[in-house]
């Protein structure tokens, strides 16, 4: 759930999309719509026109809100959440989840806004604060699924059940992206769809700079163990940085957007002994743990990830 210093900082961001932006023009989507139907509160910023304000709610609690109202357009947000295994260990889906629901949060202010996991689940529709609350639901609730697909294959199933999209509309995809398979699939089938793409790709300092020593790795997706010394961590170290490499440049010259996001170390303490094989990368988290949160972490995570998010540019200013 966002504090409420975290909903009144997001308030003054939107996301960044070409779709978005070619949707409204010159106004590049940054702003709620003038339709005549209403959708939120917010409290007053400088800017904003004085025939947007409420004064009946003035004149109640001298609290100065701007009435918001939905746009007059047809754009959709779609937010892809991994719940693969490799997403449990390090503290990853925990920062997962708060990436989601700061991006849901500011893309349901403009758009038509769904939460999706690569295991199938869908949240209804989020608009305004009823939908919202279900969306973060099913954030709340996605653990990581064994046995399940993987990201590649989930993000390419999310974007063959959609129907073909006759606005505009964004995919924001979450996910350590680490998968043996080819991108392609699944790009192939965010662009079929009308899809603009978004890719942030959440790792921890485990995943690219395991400690040298002697560690019994484990699989978590086939649960195959292996005894590794310094010199297979040497390796690996070279072998992620390469995938990383041959990832930012198959989604680059698909014309898609790719942000790395670190996981910060006070999220979740790491569990031990265990890892994940294969080009994916070694772990030596526990397979499936999910990191455990204290409000004081939780906190600096929101903080950590919404600047994050603003360096990158997938939040841009309204």
């Amino acid at each position: 759930m966002i504090s409420a210093a975290g909903r009144r900082a997001l308030d003054r961001y939107a996301l960044a999309s070409r779709d978005l932006s070619a949707a409204s023009g010159d106004r590049t989507a940054r702003e709620i719509g003038s339709s005549v139907e209403f959708q939120d509160f917010r409290p007053y910023q400088p800017g904003d026109e004085l025939r947007a304000v409420d004064w009946r709610v003035y004149a109640r609690n001298r609290r100065l809100v701007t009435r918001l109202y939905r746009a007059e357009r047809t754009i959709d947000v779609h937010v892809v959440l991994d719940v693969s295994p490799s997403m449990g260990l390090a503290g990853k889906l925990d920062y997962a989840r708060i990436v989601a629901e700061l991006v849901s949060y500011v893309g349901q202010r403009d758009a038509i806004t769904r939460v999706h996991t690569t295991a199938g689940a869908a949240s209804p529709v989020a608009q305004g604060r009823v939908g919202l609350a279900r969306a973060w639901g099913l954030l709340e609730e996605a653990v990581p699924v064994a046995g399940g697909p993987g990201p590649v294959e989930g993000v390419r199933s999310f974007a063959l059940a959609l129907p073909k999209v006759r606005g505009a509309a964004l995919a924001v995809v979450i996910s350590d992206l680490f998968d043996p398979q080819p991108w392609r699939p699944a790009l192939v089938a965010l662009r079929a769809r009308g899809l603009d793409a978004a890719f942030l790709q959440v790792v921890s300092d485990d995943d690219l700079h395991p400690p040298e020593g002697r560690f019994e790795v484990v699989d978590v997706e086939s649960d195959e163990r292996r005894t590794v010394g310094p010199e297979e961590v040497r390796a690996y170290r070279a072998a992620v940085q390469a995938f990383l490499r041959r990832t930012r440049s198959a989604l680059a010259q698909a014309g898609v957007g790719h942000v790395l996001l670190r996981v910060p170390t006070n999220v979740g303490a790491l569990a031990p002994a265990a890892g994940r094989g294969g080009e994916g990368g070694a772990r030596r988290s526990a397979a499936g743990a999910r990191a455990a949160r204290t409000p004081a972490s939780a906190a600096d995570a929101e903080r950590s990830a919404l600047a994050a998010l603003r360096r990158a540019r997938v939040l841009v200013p309204r």
